[in-house]
């Protein structure tokens, strides 16, 4: 006698040598279902306790989210080394002020002058290439400190005052302005935009084309950057009417491209 025959005689079970010899049975139904909680139903009950409802009726009902209450919100610091750091003072660890996502904007002074510096660029790379083209000698000083003293604070006092100081961004989030007055005055700014970019351009391409060197070296960087600075703010699609008046004009005049 084998080993497996042996150990088929030991158990007392008959020997399995096929799948027909597998008993089958149906599975003990009698035995209690232990009640456990879904993630469904775990989530369902925390999310009561944030908002102060009660939980009891919700399981397997999808309801709509309901806001957290501010008593619930806490907020922390985290330090250098990655631990959370209470705050000392109780009423910043619970604030009823969440953030708001249109808040008015706080540094329009940098954004002035983060503008101002792209354009004071843009205008030394222009006047570089007028006194290349009709100049005798290119000296880069000159231009350096003129763009340095001179367009960089006019640009910076030109877009600090559209933007921060005569037709401010804030006017957008202030709730003691009327929509009706709001939405005026950013449309006036739209227009004055819009009538600089179209007077800017054809001006550009009448002094390029009928003026002497001279004048051309002495208007066409600053003219081209004021252009350029009302293209810029008029965005994407109100950058087309400050690019067709000019191209109108230009068309109308009979200038060509090159």
């Amino acid at each position: 006698m084998n080993r497996k025959q042996r150990r088929v005689k030991g158990s007392g079970s008959p020997a399995i040598a096929s799948a027909e010899d597998i008993p089958l049975s149906r599975p003990d139904t009698t035995r209690p279902k232990t009640q456990t909680k879904t993630l469904f139903e775990i989530a369902a009950e925390r999310q009561a306790e944030l908002t102060g409802q009660s939980s009891e009726g919700r399981a397997g009902a999808i309801s709509q989210p309901t806001p957290i209450k501010p008593e619930n919100i806490v907020q922390v610091k985290i330090g250098d080394d990655g631990q959370i750091i209470q705050p000392d003072d109780p009423s910043f660890a619970f604030s009823s002020e969440l953030p708001v996502a249109n808040t008015p904007n706080e540094t329009p002074w940098l954004d002035a002058l983060l503008l101002a510096a792209s354009l004071s660029a843009i205008h030394f790379t222009l006047e570089v290439l007028t006194v290349h083209q009709y100049a005798q000698d290119l000296e880069f000083s000159p231009i350096f400190w003129r763009t340095l003293l001179v367009a960089f604070p006019t640009l910076t006092v030109i877009v600090s005052l559209f933007r921060g100081l005569l037709l401010p961004d804030s006017i957008m989030t202030t709730n003691t302005i009327s929509p009706r007055v709001r939405l005026g005055v950013l449309t006036l700014r739209q227009i004055v935009y819009v009538l600089v970019a179209n007077v800017a351009g054809c001006y550009l391409i009448a002094l390029t084309n009928d003026k002497g060197y001279y004048a051309v070296m002495k208007d066409a960087p600053s003219i081209g950057t004021i252009w350029v600075w009302a293209v810029l703010e008029l965005g994407l699609l109100g950058a087309l009417a400050g690019v067709i008046g000019p191209g109108i004009y230009a068309w109308w005049n009979g200038y060509g491209i090159f």
